[in-house]
């Protein structure tokens, strides 16, 4: 009966330690690399797949239940307009639902509002959910991931992505101390 009781805590703990590791080597934070895009289903614009590295990716987080992120539509819209002959991609990612048909109809009325590029990611346990949301620590919406030359390098909220910023991306001079910002913001 011991040798039982000994040989189930043993597997007990292995258990433990290996599900601690896998939590922790799937972590999403800045400086992450991140090569492909997760599976998700294209619903306008542009698939994307890979992330090049001589485009920058801004993935913004929204439902159609997200007050705060569809709010936020138009400022993402807008500065997709403005970059939009340069190598910066946007992509309005949907996040934490899973009424596909909700979502079309949902842009539908938007259409105006929203010309960027959209994927639905599906609810809780989707393939997004799995290798961004939960490695990111992602809870709330709406949020924000920027991707540049293959990895994560800022994350917060879209009313903290500017004209300012997206150029510092482009013409080279991002900063860390910009990074370290995102982060802060994320902590808050």
């Amino acid at each position: 009966m011991k040798a039982i009781k000994s040989a189930w805590i043993t597997l007990s703990v292995i258990g433990m330690v290996s599900t601690g590791v896998k939590a922790q080597t799937s972590y999403l934070d800045i400086g992450s690399k991140v090569k492909n895009y997760p599976q998700v289903e294209w619903l306008q614009g542009k698939p994307v797949s890979t992330f090049e590295h001589n485009k920058i990716y801004i993935i913004e987080l929204w439902a159609t239940w997200c007050v705060p992120c569809i709010i936020q539509m138009p400022h993402v819209n807008d500065l997709a307009t403005k970059f939009k002959d340069t190598n910066v991609v946007f992509i309005g990612q949907n996040v934490m639902e899973t009424d596909k048909a909700k979502v079309l109809a949902f842009l539908e009325r938007k259409k105006s509002v929203v010309t960027y590029a959209i994927a639905f990611g599906g609810g809780s346990g989707s393939h997004f959910d799995k290798e961004w949301l939960k490695p990111a620590g992602v809870s709330a919406i709406p949020q924000t991931f920027i991707i540049k030359e293959g990895r994560l390098v800022w994350q917060s909220t879209p009313d903290k992505l500017n004209e300012e910023l997206i150029r510092s991306l482009i013409d080279g001079s991002f900063s860390s101390s910009l990074e370290r910002s995102a982060r802060e913001d994320k902590k808050d």
